[in-house]
This record gives C-alpha cells, sequence and structure tokens, in this order.
C-alpha cells in the first residue's frame, strides 16, 4: 500500500512516500529513497485498500518512532493509530469528481 510520512527535525518539517512491506500490530516495515532518521518520531499515512460503507476512501494514520532501515526497509514501532477519512491532500485521487463522505450511526 502507499504511504506518506512526515517526521520533524531541528524545527524542520520534513516528507517522503514510499510503500508498505509489512503493517503489524506493533508495527511497519516500509520500502522509502528518503528514509526518516533512527530515533525520529514520524507520522504515517497509508492509504488504506477498502471503503467506509462502501464509497468513502480511508487512510491509516499511524505515529511512532524509527527502528532503523536496512535493505529490507524502514522500521517504525508504532505508540498510535487512528483510521481517518481521506481526500486529495494525503493521496491522489484518480475520480473525475469527488464523493462527499458521511458517517451514520
Amino acid at each position: 500500500m502507499d504511504v506518506h510520512f512526515s517526521y520533524s527535525e531541528r524545527s524542520v518539517t520534513y516528507f517522503g512516500a514510499g510503500v508498505t512491506i509489512d503493517l503489524g500490530r506493533g508495527g511497519v516495515r516500509f520500502q522509502t529513497d528518503t528514509p526518516p532518521p533512527v530515533g525520529t518520531e514520524a507520522e504515517l499515512r497509508i492509504a488504506w485498500p477498502f471503503l467506509l460503507q462502501g464509497s468513502c476512501a480511508l487512510e491509516l494514520v499511524i505515529w511512532g518512532s524509527i527502528l532503523g532501515t536496512r535493505q529490507g526497509g524502514t522500521v517504525l514501532r508504532m505508540s498510535g493509530y487512528e483510521f481517518r477519512t481521506r481526500g486529495e491532500r494525503s493521496f491522489s485521487e484518480s475520480q473525475e469528481r469527488p464523493e462527499i463522505c458521511s458517517i451514520t450511526a
């Protein structure tokens, strides 16, 4: 799945993109050309492959610290996560017209 990430270092926010390799209960391994430094607190936004109520795109937002980077990818240890509805701010949509999404209880 596509992933966008951000982290801050010395009051500067950096952004990057890549793809997930493994996603588990305790962390995420992802591949990127610009990995965050080890020990950095980062936020990942993963394009979720399923729609909410069959029509609304979702993203999984994960917070955590970068444990390391090797040839097999960069590993983030998860400290928190939540699902959010997503729009063009996170991932480009290939729809001709955007859909309005709402959640009903």
